[in-house]
């Protein structure tokens, strides 16, 4: 199963419709128009929000920022140097090895031998000291197992390539949806202040009541209780900002919280994103799907591996040598060698390489399985996710209108003097509740449709 097609451009305004100021109130129905004028308030919580110390302005600055610095992204990258590497040391066991020597030799104890009775020449033996200097080559020209090692490698390259492809496109999405959650948690602190804002104004309201008699210190106590429970909202929103904020920071290699700027271009958000993600129809072409096909591949070559241990194999090798003294020998000498190894008993390590890498096959076509199933059910996910958020967030809309003219409705009553302050603070309570779930899922829409595109999208950057 594969998700619904499209361009990014829904993908994109859709989410980052969270972060828009007017996001909430945009699709609100018109309320009746009310005769209440709230008090004006002041306190030191309705500030702004601090600023972030950072501020990524476009997708290619985050790309930028993943690939200088993102620990996930330039560890998943130097795999595929290791790879690389691998594969250049499977090759060097295929040719010849070039080794200088050099030596110098001091005897202590000599001996003088004559050839025969005066005036016959003698030497002394062993040379008191020598030098001498050789070159040794030697080369494997027969030898199966390194020359199959050098296709296993190559292969090797392949699906780390694979690996990080699939991983660039798990950091997109990470990156994606924490942009989404600064945009969101900005959007939620600006509610708690509202929040606030308003809990002041009805604290103000049930104290003038009480100060005209027309309250009571119930009133006044119940309205205080919503004023802390609002700005204990505001505090934990704040945090949840900070956080976002860090994480965003983080999942761009960064100590510093980094936010998403409120205008942002969703238009040139749109087009970065589209050249960088591309949706790919077919599940099996998904690059962590084809990566554990390889890796069957990879762990099939290693049964043959493991059963070229019982091949033979021809070495050969050359040594140049020369000295300063010699002793019945030529200064200098030069030979070759050829060595044939027929590979009879090493106990029991051949036998349990074999077994090992049938296990390990066994074992890499199940995490083949398993990657299929796990690619059909999250795009399963995916895309109905989508349809089962933006009917959530249908409901939170309606749910956030009734609340809206509920608690419009109840001011309106309780500055008549009709309603009980309980009713005040609980239609206040449920308007804030309201709004803030209204934002949360206008995120969680964002963060599905991008999820329906980059669960089988194919990332280059």
């Amino acid at each position: 199963m594969t998700p619904p097609r499209g361009r990014w451009q829904p993908v994109v305004a859709a989410a980052f419709v969270a972060s828009a100021s007017a996001s909430v109130t945009a699709h609100a129905q018109p309320a009746p128009e009310s005769t209440y004028r709230p008090p004006a308030v002041s306190d030191p919580m309705l500030a702004p929000p601090p600023a972030p110390p950072q501020q990524v302005g476009s997708w290619d600055d985050a790309l930028a920022m993943l690939r200088a610095h993102s620990p996930d992204y330039v560890s998943s990258y130097e795999n595929v140097k290791r790879a690389e590497a691998q594969s250049r040391i499977a090759l060097a066991a295929l040719l010849p090895v070039l080794n200088a020597q050099g030596s110098y030799v001091h005897q202590f104890f000599t001996e003088t031998i004559a050839l025969g009775p005066p005036p016959a020449p003698a030497f002394v033996t062993p040379a008191p000291d020598t030098l001498a200097a050789s070159a040794i080559l030697q080369w494997n020209v027969l030898n199966p197992r390194a020359y199959y090692a050098v296709g296993t490698a190559d292969l090797n390259i392949d699906v780390a390539k694979l690996t990080f492809s699939d991983r660039r496109r798990a950091i997109a999405l990470s990156v994606v949806n924490s942009m989404l959650s600064t945009l969101a948690a900005s959007r939620v602190a600006e509610l708690n202040r509202v929040g606030l804002r308003s809990a002041l104004e009805r604290l103000a309201l049930t104290q003038a009541r009480l100060q005209f008699g027309q309250g009571t210190p119930l009133d006044v106590d119940r309205a205080e209780q919503d004023v802390a429970a609002a700005r204990a909202l505001l505090i934990t929103g704040d945090e949840a900002l900070r956080q976002s904020r860090e994480a965003l920071g983080a999942a761009l290699g960064s100590t510093t919280p980094i936010a998403a700027p409120g205008d942002l271009s969703l238009d040139a958000f749109e087009a970065a994103v589209a050249h960088t993600c591309r949706l790919n129809d077919d599940l099996e072409r998904r690059p962590d799907v084809v990566a554990a096909r390889l890796r069957t591949e990879v762990a099939e070559r290693g049964v043959h591996d493991a059963e070229l241990m019982f091949a033979p194999y021809i070495g050969l090798s050359s040594q140049l040598s020369s000295a300063n003294t010699a002793i019945l020998a030529p200064l200098t000498t030069w030979n070759a060698q050829a060595v044939l190894t027929l590979p009879l008993y090493d106990g029991g390590v051949r036998y349990g390489a074999m077994k090992d890498s049938h296990a390990a096959l066994e074992q890499a076509r199940q995490a083949l399985v398993s990657a299929r199933i796990n690619a059909v059910v999250s795009a399963a996910q995916a895309s109905r996710g989508v349809a089962v958020y933006e009917a959530s967030r249908e409901v939170a809309q309606q749910q956030r209108d009734l609340a809206a003219r509920i608690d419009q409705r109840t001011r309106d009553s309780y500055a008549r003097g009709a309603g009980t302050s309980l009713d005040l603070v609980v239609s206040a309570q449920s308007l804030r509740q309201a709004e803030i779930n209204l934002v949360l899922l206008e995120v969680q829409v964002g963060q599905a449709r991008a999820s329906a595109v980059l669960t089988n999208a194919e990332c280059v950057y």
